[in-house]
């Protein structure tokens, strides 16, 4: 115990409270401690009894029974400090609370012995389960409102065989979706959120009316620039019609484009990630109403000379 600090572990010291009142009384009972406060009698668990070399209490008074020779007072490190010799020092710790027996002796009021703990932190809630994350994802899930698809081509309404025809859809399409729904438990939130965002990889799969089907991942879906050649486009997602569409229904071919958009879901309970998270959600998939589009050949005549 002699040095520059006095080390006491408060680990294993369980409390009830946050901070009991002034002790007006102190005993060891068979499971665990209690103190008497202003308030009334409060189980603190096991603390930490620290006594002090050389010092011991005194006897009673014959003369006066009624009159201990001890009592119990709460304080703080820098209250024990005060009473502890110099070669004795409690380290600086604002949370812990210390319980001092002073004994009054022919020397003058000693201090015998002193008890230690340091406030345990609030019990975590219990956490939620399964089924009240997978309600509140199924609320958050299904408030998201993932855009409908529609298809847009570059030529919009007759293309040229052997000429690229592009493929894509508006930016409002493409363009990450998210919901939050929060409710409280035992006082504590619980926060589910939903976000929708075009699957990276092989976002539109797009059936060109020909046979030929395209996948075309999310960060190549863009735009038709026109302020630039068609043949250098950002875009990667276009198609060379080989044959014309003259012997299709209605003289056009139809292009049948399917959106897929991930879902993720961040689960948030007592501002921490939850133990019980629910289950994935699956891909969503949107398909938009088929966009007819009319295949042309031109025809050149050569004559030698």
């Amino acid at each position: 115990m002699r040095g520059t600090a006095l080390l006491v572990s408060a680990a294993a010291c369980l409390l009830a409270v946050s901070s009991p009142g002034p002790a007006a009384g102190w005993h060891q009972a068979d499971k665990g401690t209690s103190v008497e406060t202003e308030d009334g009698e409060v189980d603190i668990g096991v603390w930490i009894e620290v006594d002090i070399p050389g010092a011991s209490e005194p006897d009673a008074n014959p003369d006066d029974p009624s009159m201990p020779p001890c009592y119990f007072r709460q304080g703080n490190y820098a209250e024990l400090n005060a009473w502890l010799e110099n070669d004795y020092v409690a380290a600086p710790d604002p949370d812990e609370t210390y319980i001092l027996k002073l004994c009054k002796t022919e020397a003058g009021t000693q201090l015998v012995t002193f008890w230690v703990y340091q406030p345990a932190p609030p019990k975590e809630p219990p956490p939620p389960t399964m089924k009240e994350t997978i309600r509140l994802r199924n609320e958050a899930w299904g408030r998201l409102a993932i855009p409908e698809p529609t298809t847009l081509t570059a030529p919009r309404e007759v293309t040229i065989v052997h000429l690229p025809t592009y493929v894509w859809v508006p930016a409002a399409a493409r363009t990450p979706v998210s919901e939050t729904v929060t409710t409280t438990l035992d006082g504590h939130e619980l926060t589910l959120t939903a976000t929708a965002f075009p699957r990276r990889l092989g976002f539109l799969r797009v059936a060109m009316g020909d046979g030929t089907t395209l996948w075309c991942d999310a960060d190549h879906v863009v735009a038709f620039n026109h302020s630039r050649d068609p043949l250098d486009q950002p875009s990667n997602c276009f198609h060379y019609y080989r044959q014309s569409s003259v012997s299709q229904p209605d003289l056009r071919y139809q292009v049948a484009l399917t959106a897929y958009w991930d879902v993720s879901v961040a689960c948030v309970f007592n501002g921490g990630p939850c133990t019980n998270p629910p289950p994935v959600v699956p891909t969503q998939v949107l398909t938009a109403s088929p966009h007819p589009i009319a295949v042309a050949e031109i025809q050149a005549l050569a004559s030698p000379g």
